[in-house]
């Protein structure tokens, strides 16, 4: 009887390990393996970037790109031994290619906010920045209290289009689905103001587009800027989170900023 017993409970025992997906090696069987161990394997990496939206990303005339974000993008591939393919985005696709597969992270200057959180993995902050307004030379609007009643043109899915429903529901917003689009709206006089990030207008700016000048006013929404990658891989995010606390404190990291950014790395983020 006591035989019997042993090999029932045995054979239950490998029933629920069965079920369970249980293996040798801790791992459920059938689970999807982390992007971390996909790129380690394929020595390939995909990562989602702007390209018309300097500092942080745009396609030169070489037909290559370059920016702040895409200085990250290629110190992240270089650290997993891995090649980079640059996948264009905009504010409005960048969550949407996450949640689809087309990329393996987004670097594309995603503000961490709360409610972006709530639908994709946001990394430690690689970056720091504020929001500010761009009018013609010759504008009469000095003050964020003149934006009532006036046209302002923002990215689609980006802050400042977040901002000027919230902050300013007087405000008349016009989202674009690129910098560039907004550049060249203000400059045909359909919109009468912009708002960007700080660093975006800093670049209008130092690109020699004299024609417009920065609102004098404190800076808008004061945030942090992430990666983005896909809910539910801990392992990926874990690796991410590393490399950018390592990537920081670097060398590397400092002259990248004070290139495109105009300052050290801030000691917020190190």
């Amino acid at each position: 009887m006591r035989i019997r017993y042993v090999k029932v409970l045995g054979s239950f025992v490998a029933a629920m390990l069965a079920l369970s997906g249980c293996t040798s090696s801790g791992a459920a069987q059938g689970s999807s393996p982390s992007k971390l161990q996909e790129v380690l394997k394929s020595k390939k990496i995909k990562v989602g970037v702007f390209s018309d939206a300097p500092p942080y990303g745009v396609m030169a005339s070489s037909g290559q790109y370059e920016g702040f974000d895409i200085d990250k993008a290629k110190a992240l591939a270089s650290s997993l031994g891995a090649e980079i393919e640059f996948v264009s985005t905009t504010n409005a696709s960048r969550i949407p290619m996450l949640e689809t597969g087309k990329v393996d992270v987004i670097i594309a200057a995603l503000t961490n906010l709360d409610e972006r959180a709530q639908v994709v993995a946001m990394s430690s902050p690689y970056a720091s920045e504020g929001q500010l307004v761009l009018v013609p030379e010759g504008s009469d609007i000095d003050s964020y209290e003149d934006l009532k009643g006036r046209s302002v043109a923002a990215t689609r899915g980006s802050v400042p289009a977040t901002i000027l429903e919230k902050q300013f529901p007087e405000a008349k917003a016009s989202l674009f689905e690129s910098v560039a689009d907004s550049i060249q709206a203000m400059r045909s006089g359909k919109v009468d103001a912009l708002m960007e990030s700080n660093s975006v207008i800093a670049e209008i700016v130092r690109s020699g587009a004299k024609e417009f000048k920065v609102l004098q006013a404190p800076q808008l929404s004061p945030s942090l800027v992430s990666f983005g990658v896909k809910m539910g891989d801990q392992e990926w995010l874990n690796y991410l989170n590393n490399f950018i606390r390592n990537y920081n404190i670097t060398d590397a990291a400092n002259e990248s900023y004070t290139r495109w950014l105009g300052t050290d790395v801030p000691e917020l983020i190190k």
